[in-house]
């Protein structure tokens, strides 16, 4: 199904938009469409055929963002044709086809290179806007590398760029987190870490997740701490997912894309055709602040900017949920 099952002016009873202006009609159409033959959840929400498209690219792998930008990003729909959508093997999609044939960088790479095509066709607009965060802003720079004619502007949110270098940095910063708080535990863990000690995990995947929980623990992810709270409701709060396994829709698209994920260099792509913009919180341990930093400088672009979130962490599309917007809006309105 083409996206179209709602008109615009309707908006569902189910979802609100305090802080859509009045004079404005929220809609909002949610489609599964085909890409790479699989079928994929596609949720739109804006106010004018008009205004530019963003297509936004979630993290994880496997963890929708969709109800998050429900929740806290409500003024971009007035200024945006905001596409949310859910990869395969994450949210809907993965509701829909729980074992998904094709999984890979590439293919998702792939798909959302065919998902551009057909926004561009239905919104007869040449160029359109890309957001990725954190996952997403991996498969966001290459398509960013690869099909310059598609995007107005790329707009990484807490970029990843050396995963393997990331992790190693955030280790650092939790060692000195747990030696000024005499935490002789969490030091033992990391040494576990770095050992790959086998009674804490065999996999990649089962070590980031434990050098994960201790960056929790330190604020190294979220850091606006009052937000939290939020953050989790979101998660139950809409009908349409209060049956979603979270962690296991992300256990499943991490454990199959192992391979990719943990390989992730992107230092190679040193030159993008297309203006670049880096939201970056200023205290993310989780992709370490100093890597995007040195990209950025590096980086050859018609323009580039890091745009720095100083009360923010890993998620400033949610910590600071108004300034996000607001930046996002500058930048699809700078001429």
């Amino acid at each position: 199904m083409i996206l179209g099952s709602i008109s615009w002016g309707q908006v569902p009873e189910s979802l609100s938009d305090a802080d859509t202006p009045d004079t404005l009609q929220l809609t909002v159409e949610m489609s599964f469409i085909e890409l790479g033959d699989e079928p994929q959840y596609v949720e739109l929400r804006g106010t004018s055929p008009e205004n530019p498209v963003l297509l936004f690219l979630h993290g994880g792998p496997g963890w929708p963002q969709t109800p998050y930008l429900r929740y806290f990003n409500t003024l971009l729909p007035a200024a945006v044709n905001l596409v949310a959508w859910e990869q395969s093997g994450c949210g809907k999609s993965f509701l829909n086809n729980p074992n998904p044939k094709k999984l890979s960088l590439e293919q998702i790479i792939a798909d959302a290179h065919e998902l551009t095509q057909i926004l561009k066709e239905r919104f007869k607009q040449e160029r359109i806007y890309l957001a990725g965060f954190s996952w997403g802003s991996v498969i966001g720079l290459h398509l960013a590398d690869r099909y310059p004619e598609d995007y107005v502007a790329y707009i990484g949110i807490s970029q990843v760029i050396d995963l393997k270098r990331g992790m190693q940095l955030s280790r650092e910063w939790l060692k000195e987190q747990a030696r000024k708080n005499g935490d002789g535990r969490t030091l033992h863990i990391l040494d576990q870490i770095e050992n790959r000690d086998t009674t804490i995990g065999r996999t990649d995947l089962d070590f980031f997740l434990a050098q994960f929980e201790q960056l929790n623990k330190y604020g190294g992810s979220i850091y606006a701490r009052e937000v939290e709270e939020q953050i989790e409701k979101v998660l139950t709060m809409y009908d349409d997912y209060q049956g979603y396994d979270w962690m296991g829709g992300f256990a499943y698209s991490a454990s199959r894309l192992d391979a990719d994920l943990f390989a992730i260099d992107l230092t190679g792509i040193q030159e993008l055709k297309i203006p670049a913009y880096f939201i970056t919180g200023r205290h993310d341990r989780n992709v370490p602040t100093e890597i995007i930093a040195e990209y950025v400088t590096r980086l050859k672009a018609p323009k580039k900017e890091i745009v720095w979130f100083e009360n923010s962490g890993h998620e400033p599309l949610e910590e600071e949920a108004r300034r996000f917007d607001e930046e996002i809006i500058r930048i699809v309105n700078e001429p």
